[in-house]
């Protein structure tokens, strides 16, 4: 009887652990749809449940000057005529295969390297 009741904790408490997630990303993607609807030219992407904004152009020199490490990539870009909803390693405005970069020192910094153009982009908070 006792091994019944542990295996139903632990399973409920997966599938608590899991919705949890899910409504996590869901209140992310909700988020990045509503910065949509209110400036369609949103400079956005979503990455690891992260949303973030983009706050300015910057200069090589501005680039390199800051202590970076490979994020990841834009996987693909939204399409604003369909009813799809944000998904991670989806960006609004930058082109698949655009490489991000992460900022050592102040992590809600991310800036992308797109054919010799650079941006800094910071992470959005939740609420």
């Amino acid at each position: 009887m006792t091994r019944v009741m542990s295996c139903l904790l632990l399973i409920t408490i997966t599938l608590i652990s899991i919705v949890g997630c899910t409504t996590e990303t869901s209140a992310t993607q909700e988020m990045a749809q509503s910065l949509m609807e209110e400036d369609k030219n949103s400079d956005l992407f979503l990455i690891e449940s992260v949303l973030y904004k983009k706050l300015k152009t910057v200069n090589e020199t501005e680039f390199k000057a800051v202590n970076t490490i490979l994020y990841g990539e834009i996987s693909m870009k939204y399409n604003k005529n369909k009813s799809e909803k944000f998904q991670s390693g989806m960006a609004s405005v930058l082109s698949s295969g655009t490489k991000l970069y992460r900022s050592v020192e102040h992590p809600e910094y991310v800036y992308s390297s797109e054919e010799g153009r650079y941006a800094v982009y910071k992470s959005v908070p939740e609420g």
